[in-house]
């Protein structure tokens, strides 16, 4: 209720003098209304509701260790370069690089913190494509590299093991590309659910093609390449 409404009446004789119990009314009151607005210009009850908007998510992957332990430190270095990655903003069904490594890798209950720790030292030579399929990629799909896919792709992996994102967009014009280099079936895949699972499980391939074993069961539910690329196609795994 407004507090002016309820301002005391004030009942004097003389007329010179009867606008100052008024005016002092009306300074007494002036507080109290500044107090149930609050210097952000919002009521008391509108302060309540977006008190829990401003709440800040928990980082994902911080439940696995503190900051001080080996798997908290490598969460919390591919958190910060995920930040700066370029492709960071693309989404893709709803998710953004962050949100679907986040989700699927740092947050994901079969993925171990050995296979975390794991991906930091990871190289750009173990991830390369080989130059006779980057030819062939390039060939069939020539703007490869420029695609949202592949660069929301290349985001992921970059942040995950710390290589330079331009560096790994060079070596692997494939990524985000749905198929494998060296056969007919590689495509740019148009529908958005194909597009998301193809950068998620070029992730988890690729990193297992570099020595991270068990990366594709750990989402997937299979660890063969063929069979987990299927399952992400009809849309399976656990994420």
């Amino acid at each position: 209720m407004d507090p002016i409404r309820n301002r005391p009446r004030v009942v004097t004789s003389n007329p010179s003098t009867s606008l100052q119990p008024q005016k002092e009314a009306q300074q007494t009151v002036a507080p109290a209304r500044t107090n149930a607005v609050g210097h952000a210009q919002l009521s008391t009850f509108e302060a309540k509701l977006a008190a829990p908007a401003a709440a800040t998510q928990p980082q994902p992957g911080a439940w696995r260790g503190g900051p001080d332990t080996e798997v908290g430190k490598a969460v919390q270095a591919i958190w910060e370069r995920m930040k700066t990655m370029p492709g960071a903003d693309i989404s893709i069904k709803g998710d953004t690089p962050a949100s679907l490594l986040g989700r699927a890798i740092l947050d994901g209950k079969k993925v171990s913190n050995e296979q975390i720790i794991a991906m930091s030292k990871v190289t750009l030579d173990q991830l390369a494509t080989d130059p006779k399929d980057r030819e062939k990629v390039l060939k069939k799909v020539p703007n490869a590299r420029e695609l949202p896919v592949h660069k929301f792709t290349v985001a992921m992996l970059s942040a995950a093991t710390g290589i330079d994102p331009k560096k790994l967009s060079e070596a692997c014009p494939d990524l985000g590309l749905t198929g494998a280099p060296g056969t007919p079936l590689l495509y740019a895949a148009e529908g958005q659910s194909t597009q998301r699972s193809t950068a998620l499980h070029d992730f988890t391939d690729y990193l297992r093609g570099a020595g991270i074993k068990g990366l594709n069961k750990a989402v997937w539910g299979v660890e063969n390449r063929i069979l987990s690329a299927l399952v992400s196609v009809v849309g399976g795994g656990r994420y």
